[in-house]
């Protein structure tokens, strides 16, 4: 690169770091991976616990955005809903309740922590380890209400403060339908449904308040592989699938989700 031409590059990029804004946004994200077993624990306190990586649908109700030159650029205000794919980390903890059925927490990092029931209908538990066909239901209930930040702005009328909220109910319904090969190997199918309902507010010390209300509906399908020792202790989680989510009537997200985990039991 000539000189004339590497001191222009740099004084380019100079001017789009300095133009770049910092911003308050009021987002969340739909987990799409989930790792969740047809295989019941088999007996009261038996559990296990892990950490996954996997896709989700990030949902994005607000932002405000303010460039770095106040006294060119006005904050933006954009209240448009948007949808997007995003890769993310969870943790989640399960606990045999009686021999059929099984306690679990799933926590999605910025995203609804969800409390489940699952209640294996066929086939036998995990503590029997026995091959075959195994189904499993499971509903769910969780949420999350959290605080976006705050952004003051600088503006060629005063200063402005932002501050953003969201609150969203969530439900899941899903079966869970799998064939353990042999001691070591369970493959399985699980089809899910969940639906949110979103309450998000924006608001400012100068201008009106923001409130974007919505439902969305998530619907989708996972293969799953979940590999475990010969101790059953130790398990390993992998899954691929397809999910389609709808924002009220007016916006789609497509997603084709890949994760992995790993669990340790007892």
């Amino acid at each position: 690169m000539r000189p004339l031409k590497r001191s222009f590059f740099w004084a380019k990029l100079l001017v789009l770091t300095q133009l770049a804004s910092c911003a308050t946004d009021i987002d969340y994200h739909i987990p799409l991976t989930r790792f969740d077993s047809p295989e019941a624990k088999g007996k009261l306190l038996k559990g296990e616990v892990g950490i996954n990586w996997g896709v989700s649908h990030k949902v994005r109700t607000g932002e405000v955005s303010e460039h770095l030159f106040p006294s060119i650029f006005d904050p933006t205000v954009d209240s448009d809903t948007a949808t997007s794919r995003r890769t993310h980390g969870s943790w989640d903890f399960t606990l045999g309740l009686v021999e059929r059925v099984d306690f679990d927490i799933e926590n999605y990092g910025d995203g609804p922590t969800m409390y489940g029931l699952k209640y294996q209908f066929l086939g036998g538990t995990e503590l029997e380890n026995s091959k075959g066909l195994k189904v499993a239901t499971k509903i769910a209930i969780g949420g999350l209400d959290q605080d976006e930040g705050n952004l003051s702005v600088s503006t060629t009328s005063g200063t402005r403060s932002y501050s953003g909220n969201l609150e969203v109910d969530a439900y899941d319904v899903s079966l869970n339908v799998g064939y353990r090969f042999n001691d070591f190997s369970l493959l399985y199918f699980n089809t899910i449904y969940s639906y949110h309902e979103v309450h998000s507010v924006l608001s400012s010390n100068t201008f009106a308040t923001v409130v974007v209300d919505g439902r969305i509906r998530t619907t989708g399908g996972l293969l799953g592989l979940r590999v475990n020792s010969s101790s059953r202790t130790l398990f390993f989680k992998l899954e691929a699938g397809y999910f389609f989510s709808k924002w009220n009537a007016s916006i789609k997200q497509k997603s084709f989700p890949v994760g992995l985990g790993f669990d340790v039991g007892w």
